[in-house]
Parts: C-alpha cells; structure tokens; sequence
C-alpha cells in the first residue's frame, strides 16, 4: 500500500498516477491534510508499506514538475529501477515537444528538456520529437477554428477479443437490433449535419467494434446517410477500421471504394495462429493474407495494419516473426499496440486468476517495443502518431505502454493526429462515442459522452442528441 499525504489535491492525480507506473501491483492512496495548508510552500509525505516515509517540502513558488521529480527520485530509489518516459505519465508525451515546435524551439533543446526537465531516456525524447515535428508538417496550414472531424461509431464484432474493453458487443446477440441502432445512427447523423454551421469536414472516421460487421446493405445505407447529411466535397481523409478480416467481403470492400472511402485498416493483431485461436479471433493468418490482397486489387492505396505486442504466450521471437510476415504484404501503415490489461477485458480476470504474476511475454515488453521502432524505421515507416495507456487492473504488469503508428510518407492517418493532440472539434456519433468540442480562444476543450450500451443509445438517442445541442449551437 502506497500512501500520499499532500496539502490539497492539486497535484494528487499526477503524484497517484506516477505512483502506479512504479507500483502497478499496490493500492495508491493520495489524502489531504488540512494542517499543512498552514505551512506556506508544498507539504508532501510518502509511506510505502515497509520503507521509511519520504517527507518533502517546497518553498514557494514550486512547479508540478518540481513536485513529481520528487516523488520520482524517491520511488526510482526504493525500486531500483527508472523509466523510460520520467515523469511523464500523461496519454499524449508528443505533446510538449508539439508545443515547442510551434514556439519556434529547436530540436536539440526540446530534447534537452524531456531529457532533464521530465528525466525521459534519450530514445523516447527522440521517439517523441520525431512524432511531433511530423504532427506539426502534417496539420501545418489546416484552418482548425473553421473546421471539423466525424468520428461514427459502430459497436458490433464477429467475436470479443480476449483483451478487449471497448464498447463492443456479439453481433450473433445484437443481429437483431442492428437496423435499430442504424436508425437511432441516422437520427444524430441528421441532427450534427444541420448544426455544421458552415464548418469545414476535414475528416471522416468510422470505427468500432468492427465496422465491417455490418451487412453489404446495412453498410451501404451507412454510406448514404453519410453522403446526404455531411458536406464531403473537402473531406480530406475518409477512413474505415475495416478490422477483422473474417467480417470483410469483396462487396463490402467494392461498398467502399463506391462511396469513396480512401484508407482503411485490416488489423492481424499477430500472425500466430495459436494466438488468435488464443484470443478468440475466429479467422486464420491465411485469411488475413487473401484479405489484404483483395483490397489492394480492388485499388485501395492507404491500408493500415494494426498489431499488438505482449499478447499471451509470445515471445520476442513470435514478435519478430508477425512483424516480417505483415512487412512482405506490404502495408502502407502499420501500428503497434502494447497490450494493456483493462478491467473489462477477458484477459484481466484470467490474469488475477494466475495471481497477477509476470509472465515471460510481459518481461518482453521492452524489447518488442525498442525491435518494432527499429523494424519500422528501417523499413521505410516513419512514426508520426503515438498515446500511451494507463493499466487499472491493479496486477504486475508494467504500466508504461505505449501506442505507436508508423506510415510511408503520405500515408499517415490526418484524424489519429487531430483527435489526439486535440487540433479541431471532433463530434463522435454512435454509442460510445465522446465528442471532443475545442474552443480555440479560450483554449479549452469540452468532452461530451455517449452512453455505451446499444440498448441506451436505441432508446435515449433523443438525449444523446440533447447533449450535443448546447455546445453544438457555439
């Protein structure tokens, strides 16, 4: 038990936060004690369960940053051990080298700050710098206050993956209220159409769940609401998370090259059979190979390819093995996932089962991620995209992830970069969905939720509408 005695809860979020990258098996408990607001300055105590507590004082004027660095020398002591992204424990480390880009701040003093400022490893500084100046190339020019990106949400897939915890649900449960939910689709598709206020569409992403769940004809009505409610004539990016290759047909595929869908993903996640039969994706690595090739012969240009490392029973070597097999196909993207064990997923309650113990593919976790940025850039992928995720399942694994997209040049993905570092608006549809309105000159930003049950949404759509409605009349 982690225990963090601190004046007031301003910086109790990030201090817990930090606690749990270094302590991810142990409880963290972050309390106020009203008595050290007399001191003036910041008050902090620590008490790890069998180690002398940490009492630390700041004179004022004190930084976060002086804070965390803190707790970190302290932690990184008691562990042994350091991490490679510091004190950086936020989803979105591009973001301060992205900032300082745009101050005009040089590449050699941005990496000097991450490296002494929030104590990240020389490789992750670079890895993060060589993100953001790609993020800055790519948005550079683009009119954010006048424009907007669609995000549409379906929920449905063949089958829930073993470490899945999004908003996704059976579709042999839910065939039957598919059209419903399309129909409730419709209703919001309707309503954000008329409430553009002559905004740009820059960007339109359909995701899931998967996609491509839908039937040929439920996928075309998709395709016409979409058509007849939003001004694509300046749509720069039109994507389709195509996903699993057991939910893609060739008429699925011609759907969307009809309706002028431009990238789309078909996601292996590993090219180890035994590990998709693991992870109850009920398709072969054959059928992912003939996938990808029946939507190279039918024209598509920009197909991405998603993996994930640290999956059940893997070794580095199985890593290394997916990462050829899916480079010979030739895919014009290709992002990597470290697998984070949430608490919905299948995956966690196994692993609290076996006790929350390491295992060997957790151990790999380092090495699988320092191989695929090495395998990606020598292969003519440069990274231009990357979050990392927090692990809440209170067992041993290592919760330093991160997700990094590497692409050919050109063939990076507009949305990933403007959802993530919060460029523009982006108005979520479908159950699930989470809007994120930006407002430029306050430089704020606001979060409206969708429910993410499919029954709730088909029933209170007219209340997923209603939330949209204030911020949407701005």
């Amino acid at each position: 038990m982690i225990h963090i005695t601190i004046k007031d809860n301003e910086f109790s979020y990030d201090l817990k936060a930090l606690a749990m990258v270094f302590f991810p098996e142990q409880e963290c408990h972050v309390e106020e004690d009203p008595a050290l607001l007399l001191r003036r300055g910041f008050t902090m105590v620590i008490r790890i369960d069998g180690e002398k507590p940490l009492e630390e004082f700041l004179p004022a004027p004190y930084t976060k940053n002086e804070v965390k660095q803190k707790a970190y020398h302290y932690f990184s002591r008691v562990c042994d051990r350091t991490l490679p992204w510091g004190i950086l424990t936020g989803i979105r480390p591009a973001k301060i080298p992205f900032r300082r880009i745009l101050e005009g701040k040089g590449r050699q003093e941005i990496l000097q700050e991450l490296e002494e400022e929030y104590f990240c490893v020389r490789e992750k500084a670079q890895l993060a710098v060589d993100v953001a100046g790609k993020e800055v190339r790519m948005t550079q020019g683009m009119d954010h206050e006048r424009s907007v990106s669609i995000y549409i949400g379906i929920p449905f897939c063949p089958s829930i993956c073993a470490y899945c915890s999004f908003s996704s649900y059976p579709l042999k449960q839910y065939e039957n209220k598919t059209d419903a939910y399309l129909d409730a689709l419709e209703k919001e598709i309707t309503y954000v159409g008329e409430h553009l206020g002559g905004r740009r569409l820059q960007t339109v992403y359909i995701g899931g769940g998967t996609p491509t769940s839908l039937t040929e004809a439920q996928l075309e009505r998709l395709f016409d609401m979409i058509e007849d409610h939003f001004p694509l004539n300046e749509v720069r990016e039109y994507t389709v998370e195509a996903g699993r290759p057991d939910s893609i047909t060739e008429g699925k595929l011609r759907c969307m090259r009809n309706h002028k869908v431009s990238r789309i993903s078909i996601n292996p996640q590993s090219m180890k059979q035994n590990t998709l039969d693991l992870l109850g994706r009920r398709h072969t690595t054959e059928q992912i190979r003939d996938t990808f090739q029946m939507a190279r012969n039918l024209g598509f240009d920009n197909i991405n390819m998603d993996l994930i490392l640290g999956l059940p029973e893997e070794t580095l070597e199985d890593f290394k093995y997916t990462l050829s097999e899916v480079d010979a196909m030739g895919p014009d993207s290709i992002t990597i996932h470290t697998l984070v064990i949430k608490r919905a997923s299948r995956i966690r309650k196994e692993k609290l089962e076996q006790g929350g113990k390491i295992s060997d593919e957790d151990a790999c976790i380092p090495q699988m991620q320092e191989y695929s940025e090495k395998f990606c850039r020598e292969h003519g992928y440069e990274p231009y995209y990357m979050y990392r995720q927090k692990n809440k399942a209170v067992t041993s694994r290592n919760t330093n992830q991160e997700n990094v997209a590497y692409a050919r040049p050109g063939k990076e993905c507009i949305y990933n970069v403007l959802m993530m570092e919060e460029l523009q608006t982006i108005l979520a549809l479908g159950c699930g969905g989470s809007s994120k309105y930006v407002f430029h000159e306050e430089d704020r930003m606001e979060r409206v939720e969708n429910v993410k049950s499919v029954d709730d949404y088909i029933s209170r759509i007219d209340e997923m509408i209603q939330r949209k409605l204030p911020l949407s009349s701005e």
